[in-house]
């Protein structure tokens, strides 16, 4: 607490603060570190197939653009869907949907926490 008291000094150095903080490069460092956690608990969730083919766990990637960060499957990206959601014939595995709600909680505090530090000037 400030020795005047009256809050100026506590908001002078949040405010210096929050000029020091590179937003966007502490959020797509955010986004990386929320993606790579997801494929962490996502791959071991994944099915695999009993045919001696690709099998999708081998096949989960990470895109990092400008603006954006994005978690696919790579060749296997038009049958996941199938085993996810079900067809008439295949009963749905919820497998990624399962793992976002799991980890949730926790994606969403990785997301968080890095530019909260930087805000607080840790």
């Amino acid at each position: 607490m400030s020795s005047n008291k009256n809050g100026f000094q506590e908001m002078a150095v949040y405010t210096s603060n929050l000029a020091k903080v590179d937003a966007e490069k502490i959020s797509k460092e955010s986004l990386i570190e929320a993606a790579n956690f997801f494929v962490e608990k996502l791959l071991p969730n994944i099915p695999k197939s009993l045919m001696n083919k690709k099998h999708m766990k081998d096949h989960v990637k990470i895109e990092i653009d400008d603006d954006k960060v994005t978690v696919y499957f790579e060749s296997t990206s038009f049958y996941w869907r199938f085993l996810e959601n079900g067809t008439n014939k295949i009963e749905a595995k919820h497998f990624v949907e399962g793992t976002w709600q799991q980890q949730k909680t926790n994606i969403e505090d990785i997301m968080t926490q890095k530019l909260l530090k930087r805000l607080k000037g840790n």
